[in-house]
């Protein structure tokens, strides 16, 4: 794969400032510092995301709130950037209660279909960053 390829997909997920600086860890001819954090990164937030999926299945948006809040924090100091953007999605879209704490059935639908939609995002992005990732240590091998 070309450089410039592999810059444009590694844009596409990671914030590069935060990339560069995690790069800057590694000893000199050693990939590992970053690429632990990134694939354990990737290993974690897929288990979180499928978590999310269950608990999404059983309407447990507190359990939902509690893992987006955790993956949204890692995302950010990793620099994924997409994933940090779709579980602050989640959290919005699943603190959504009217002032009495219950739910009108239409709006309780509207929300599930929403952290659906998200959680595909975040399948997604995990995906793309897999690849990603997996273009550039392979080339920097």
């Amino acid at each position: 794969m070309e450089k410039n390829e592999l810059n444009i997909k590694l844009k596409g997920v990671l914030d590069m400032t935060v990339f560069s600086q995690l790069l800057e860890m590694d000893e000199e001819e050693d990939r590992k510092s970053s690429s632990t954090a990134l694939y354990g990164f990737i290993e974690r937030g897929q288990e979180k995301v499928d978590y999310m999926e269950i608990a999404l299945s059983k309407r447990d948006f507190v359990s939902l709130i509690f893992k987006s809040e955790s993956l949204q924090q890692c995302a950010a100091a990793l620099g994924f950037r997409k994933f940090h953007e779709s579980c602050e999605n989640i959290e919005r879209v699943g603190a959504m209660m009217s002032i009495h704490g219950e739910v009108a059935e239409a709006i309780e639908m509207f929300r599930l279909t929403l952290i659906k939609e998200e959680i595909g995002n975040l399948n997604d992005s995990l995906l793309s960053a897999r690849t990603a990732i997996n273009s550039f240590y392979k080339d920097s091998s």
